[in-house]
């Protein structure tokens, strides 16, 4: 397997959680973990990543993928296979819950990339996503407001799952 590249871009600490998580979980295979306020360049340099982003307002990315959406937006994602992580609040952001997550599938699936690690949306009580495409999640969601206590589960179940797609 491919080295793998994890991306996430945090602002209140609790998306570099969920990448030291996601980091605890593939310490036996080989990765690197980037905090994209330092910049997305390396992306280019992987087959197999891992973005992982917080939505913030309305559906929004947070603050640091969006100051690079514009070089995102340029990438070639051909070839690439790209799991997603997004955060969010069901409760409070029932409307809109993850769909940062969204916005980055819809960059990687614009630009040719394939998208891997879909999850079921049972167990989660939000309104409605744009993050939702036939009953599952562009990738996976998590509630760390509301359902922390289910994080290390989740974490450990997807990334065995898309260990099985990555090359």
């Amino acid at each position: 397997m491919e080295k793998i590249g994890i991306f996430y871009g945090t602002t209140s600490g609790k998306t570099e959680a969920i990448a030291d998580e996601i980091d605890f979980n593939l310490r036996k295979y080989d990765h690197e973990v980037f905090n994209v306020a330092d910049g997305i360049d390396e992306i280019e340099n992987f087959k197999n990543l891992i973005l992982i982003t917080p939505t913030y307002g309305v559906g929004e990315l947070q603050k640091d993928w969006e100051d690079h959406s514009s070089q995102l937006k340029n990438m070639d994602f051909s070839g690439k296979k790209v799991a997603l992580v997004g955060l969010g609040n069901q409760f409070t952001f029932g409307e809109s819950f993850v769909e940062g997550m969204r916005k980055l599938y819809d960059i990687v699936i614009e630009n040719h990339g394939e998208v891997i690690g879909f999850t079921s949306n049972e167990g989660y009580k939000y309104q409605e996503s744009e993050a939702v495409i036939g009953n599952k999640f562009v990738g996976l969601a998590l509630d760390e407001t509301n359902q922390d206590n289910e994080t290390p589960e989740r974490v450990s179940v997807w990334i065995k799952e898309i260990l099985k797609e990555f090359y």
